[in-house]
């Protein structure tokens, strides 16, 4: 069992995340809660990614004793799986977008393509937070380990005019004032702005956080 080096995900809504469940057809599932307004939801499900369930389930069954429950997918295509103890277990790495059917509409996390910057984000909620400073001229994230938490920027890893360029872009959306961005799993960025998901765009070429050093794999 590896404890992941990089962002682990807390503490968020219910619909940032997927889960592993029961299929009515007696086998197991990933299902999406999908908020198709402030107050209403479906509950999405895709039984086509039994390799994805089989890793997720190997640390569940660890960790818990039993299969099922909660999981990430990162912008570098970990698998990440919450620890009882804190932090998340990496079960692997996964290059298959999840994609589930609404009504005859496939919910997926590469949005339309002519989905601009400042539309309502319309795809599933589940990324992975960072906070875009005040200002609007950094990204930051934190690691906790035990009682020690270190935080860590981007502009200490590309520079501060780079990270700037880059929090400036979604700040014209998400406001100078910052806060939480998601970033998901095909490297879109979406945040809360007021009552709405908005889109943010996609990271692209620009410089971000390297993928973290995950003994045995990269």
């Amino acid at each position: 069992m590896l404890i992941y080096p990089g962002l682990a995900p807390s503490n968020v809504n219910k619909d940032a995340k997927y889960s592993v469940v029961h299929s009515r057809q007696g086998g197991m599932e990933v299902r999406l809660v999908y908020r198709v307004s402030s107050r209403e939801k479906q509950l999405l499900t895709n039984d086509r990614h039994e390799k994805l369930v089989a890793m997720v389930n190997h640390v569940k069954e660890e960790v818990n004793g039993l299969p099922g429950g909660a999981f990430y997918i990162n912008e570098y295509g970990d698998v990440l799986v919450p620890h009882p103890n804190g932090g998340c277990v990496f079960a692997g790495s996964y290059d298959e977008f999840l994609k589930f059917d609404f009504d005859g509409q496939e919910i997926g996390p590469v949005p339309s393509p002519d989905l601009a910057p400042g539309d309502q984000w319309l795809g599933p909620h589940v990324g992975i937070p960072y906070v875009l400073t005040a200002g609007a001229s950094d990204f930051r994230y934190e690691v906790i380990s035990g009682q020690r938490s270190r935080e860590y920027r981007l502009s200490d890893v590309v520079g501060q005019s780079a990270a700037r360029l880059l929090a400036r872009r979604l700040a014209t959306v998400k406001g100078y004032a910052g806060g939480r961005v998601y970033i998901n799993e095909a490297r879109h960025f979406f945040a809360p702005v007021g009552s709405s998901y908005l889109y943010l765009g996609p990271l692209g070429d620009e410089p971000w956080f390297p993928a973290p050093a995950v003994p045995g794999t990269r």
